[in-house]
């Protein structure tokens, strides 16, 4: 009986000094979820300004018109490619989701920074 005690109060005893964690694997869902929704609504919110931008500029003359063409169909192609980036990002995992979730930040920084130049030219 006594080993019993010893045994028991030894099993509380290490219990109470290294509890019970939550596996990343469980804690990485709800990470994901709100990084991912924090870039979609980023995403989303650049995606607006750019059809914005297009909407003026389809208004502008047709020498402003042709200048821009170029420079909206690069911000577009930015914006599709994030688009992918986001998506693959949903059904990443683990490290490869840290890894995806840099490009796509790296991603949707670069297409401010372009939508920001776009932005600037226009208003010239």
């Amino acid at each position: 009986m006594r080993p019993f005690i010893v045994a028991t109060a030894a099993l509380l005893a290490l219990s109470i000094l290294h509890p019970p964690t939550v596996p990343a694997s469980e804690e990485q869902p709800a990470q994901q979820e709100k990084n991912g929704g924090d870039t979609e609504r980023k995403a989303s919110e650049i995606g607006r300004k750019i059809d914005e931008l297009d909407a003026k500029m389809k208004q502008a003359t047709e020498e402003t018109k042709a200048a821009f063409a170029r420079e909206m169909a690069d911000l577009r192609k930015q914006q599709d490619a994030l688009r992918e980036k986001m998506e693959e990002m949903k059904g990443a995992s683990g490290k490869a989701w840290k890894e995806m979730k840099a490009g796509t930040e790296k991603a949707l920084h670069e297409l401010q920074k372009s939508y920001d130049r776009a932005r600037e030219r226009f208003r010239e």
